[in-house]
């Protein structure tokens, strides 16, 4: 993704200004030793802009989700051809500039952070081999490998203030230029495969475009609008000559100082985690839609391991535009596991899909025409007065078939109930204990059970959720509102979260701190 500059600048540029923005939404660590004014919770930068001091290194990332701070196994510089470490120092050869001042700057970060990588370990050893591989197919620079390591510390649901997303940082605009599908079932700037290829299509048509990896990387981060304007400014200067945007002039040397711990780590004192030259994942192929605790079941597998190896699906179901791949473990077997896709008839996989009302259509006329019930329709639906309109999407039973779906209502799971199901085959469908399923439900053993019923599954949830901290700098037109709808958010949230008095207007400028469902926003 092409990078946000400052929190003023405006990512609807046209594209071959300003392509994208990339203040990633963690917060970061920072160093004891560093004033805590002078930055703020922000990802990838680690500070607003306004208060950059090119004195003092920058902080880098800091580490989301459940990565366990803890230190595994460190490793020597080494020639092991099963060492991650090592294959990629040999295949190092971009200059690092380590005696430059802004790289010994972001080295120093280092040398202050010596556990920093130690707990992004388990995030790298399973996404960076497999950048590794593509980067060296490509016969590219093994460094760009670890441009995802700046851009988001390798957290794949990673979300910037202005919608950037995924490892690599791309918005839509962007993410769409480079044939990323998006739609309501899938996001391929969360896709580590599609995202990956995406993102050294980009660089090498930057690289293309410039002839030097400096300034593709600054265009990266940029936008190659202003890398242009400050070369008009500088003729012939190279990247650390021109006068690009303060945190561009951080940004390649944030690349510099981690390709040059990772190259020599002992010569500064540092300790790399082990990481192996092991790729962790392959794909399967669908072929069409298919439903994921379907999917699940057949490769024996729960659902929640599928959903953690596939966080660009959003729904209940892989998207019907595609890709139509799964990304799986290599923990099992991937002949044995695609042939069990292969011999499952297509119409045993999804026992739900969606259509969207037309002009004229009714409840009933659609629960006709679908060989299925009006009472079904709007139970799952949960369509109100049996109103529709066109436009609206419904999702219907597939060849007339009952099944249960599990619905959303907030965080809690919800099963509706069909003909034949009792509370003893609904607790084994969802591995659940019978007596807190009847507890959650407020059900006796022997009262009736109705189809339609809705019931709580306890303990589990129907959407995934995954929430990161987006620090938005409010611009001129803004309001709680428009604010609010653009993360999927409501007012009375955002003044809760920074004590705001909802009788004040908001000034341009002013700090905001949002707390957004990245799968849902």
């Amino acid at each position: 993704s092409f990078i946000r500059i400052a929190y003023t600048s405006v990512c609807g540029l046209l594209l071959t200004t300003m392509i994208g923005c990339t203040t990633v939404s963690q917060q970061v660590s920072v160093p004891s030793d560093k004033p805590t004014d002078t930055v703020s919770p922000t990802a990838l930068t680690g500070h607003p802009i306004a208060h950059i001091d090119l004195a003092k290194p920058t902080p880098w990332p800091a580490p989301k989700g459940n990565v366990a701070d803890v230190s595994p196994p460190s490793i020597e510089p080494t020639n092991d051809s099963q060492n991650l470490w090592a294959l990629m120092r040999t295949s190092m050869h971009l200059p690092l500039h380590e005696q430059h001042v802004r790289v010994r700057q972001e080295i120093n970060w280092y040398k202050r952070n010596p556990k920093y990588l130690f707990r992004l370990a388990k995030r790298i050893q399973t996404y960076l081999p497999y950048i590794v591989e593509q980067v060296t197919l490509r016969d590219l620079p093994v460094e760009l490998a670890l441009l995802p390591i700046v851009e988001s510390a390798l957290d794949i649901y990673a979300f910037s203030h202005g919608g950037a997303a995924g490892p690599w940082q791309f918005i839509r605009s962007t993410a769409r230029q480079y044939k990323l599908n998006l739609d309501s079932w899938y996001d391929g700037r969360r896709d580590i495969i599609a995202s990956t290829d995406a993102a050294l299509n980009l660089l090498t048509n930057l690289h293309a475009r410039y002839d030097d990896w400096y300034l593709a990387l600054a265009a990266y981060n940029a936008g190659p609008g202003n890398v242009n304007h400050a070369r008009r400014k500088y003729p012939g200067g190279n990247y650390f000559d021109l006068d690009l945007p303060r945190e561009t002039k951080a940004y390649v040397p944030r690349l510099l100082a981690l390709a040059s711990v990772i190259k020599d780590p002992h010569r500064f004192g540092l300790a790399l985690p082990e990481i192996e030259n092991v790729l962790s994942f392959t794909t399967l192929s669908l072929y069409s839609q298919f439903q994921l605790n379907t999917l699940a079941d057949l490769l024996n597998m729960p659902l929640s391991e599928l959903e953690s190896w596939n966080p660009a699906l959003a729904r209940w179901a892989t998207s019907p535009r595609g890709p139509h791949r799964v990304i799986v473990p290599l923990t099992i077997d991937p002949k044995q596991a695609q042939l069990a896709i292969d011999e499952l008839p297509p119409k045993r996989r999804v026992d739900w899909r969606e259509i969207t009302v037309r002009n004229g259509d009714t409840v009933s006329d659609l629960a006709l025409r679908h060989k299925t019930d009006v009472q079904s329709l709007i139970t799952v639906n949960n369509i109100p007065r049996h109103r529709i309109r066109a436009g609206q999407k419904l999702l219907i039973p597939t060849a007339g078939k009952e099944k249960p779906l599990p619905i959303t209502t907030g965080e809690r799971l919800i099963h509706v109930v069909v003909s034949g199901e009792s509370l003893w085959t609904i607790s084994r469908k969802y591995k659940t204990n019978l007596r807190q399923l009847m507890k959650a439900n407020r059900i006796g053993p022997n009262d009736p059970l109705r189809v339609g019923t809705k019931l709580v599954i306890p303990g589990q949830r129907s959407d995934k959720k995954v929430v990161r901290t987006v620090n938005y700098r409010v611009r001129r037109g803004d309001s709680l509102a428009r604010i609010a709808v653009k993360f999927n958010v409501t007012v009375k949230q955002i003044a809760d979260w920074n004590g705001l008095d909802l009788s004040r207007y908001i000034q341009p400028g002013q700090a905001l701190k949002l707390h957004v469902n990245v799968l849902g926003g």
